[in-house]
């Protein structure tokens, strides 16, 4: 049995999603909200600013470093998308959506309340501890999230660290949600 073009593409591309995120961190998806969907993702950011709130500091060092981090390793996760992921958005942004990253909180946390707008209660740095990062593509609640731990990162410019990120950004614009009809996208 052949398979066909459009679903071998989207295997393809999964597959080469998840070697990308090979390295030292672990990213898990949450499986997307019924309401997800890759057109309501490009909706939200095809062509324009997409807001990036970013909760905590891993580092301990210069916050606006570290979210330039983020918002540099979020660009290109959006497969098919041009995207300007910007901690700063400017009036081409759909101000309902966004993606928010929080960097150890203190408790497990869900995803409507990394998008709520309210503080998460974050741990300070812990040297030799792994980082652990909840993350959420946003529409008042969340659409998609996604959790992951990393270990040994020493800095917002280490290459383990920005990769981790952009592995997590993928995870949270999944190209074709996998229902429950044997894992067979779209079906």
């Amino acid at each position: 049995m052949r398979a066909s073009p459009t679903r071998s593409l989207i295997l393809l591309c999964i597959a080469g999603a998840a070697l990308a995120g090979c390295g030292a961190g672990r990213v898990i998806a949450r499986d997307p909200t019924p309401a997800y969907s890759p057109a309501e993702a490009s909706y939200a950011a095809s062509g324009r600013d997409l807001r990036v709130t970013v909760q905590g500091d891993p580092f301990g060092g210069d916050r606006q470093r570290l979210t330039a981090a983020v918002v540099q390793a979020l660009q290109g996760t959006i497969m098919g998308v041009a995207t300007n992921f910007t901690a700063t958005p400017g009036p081409t942004a759909r101000r309902d959506y966004g993606v928010a990253v929080v960097f150890n909180p203190t408790t497990p946390v869900l995803g409507s309340e990394i998008c709520g707008g309210v503080p998460v209660p974050t741990a300070p740095p812990s040297p030799g501890a792994p980082m652990r990062v909840e993350a959420a593509f946003c529409r008042g609640g969340a659409l998609t999230s996604s959790f992951g731990t990393l270990e040994g990162a020493t800095g917002p410019d280490d290459p383990d660290f920005r990769g981790f990120i952009a592995s997590l950004g993928r995870s949270l614009f999944p190209p074709a949600r996998v229902e429950s009809c044997g894992g067979v996208p779209d079906c």
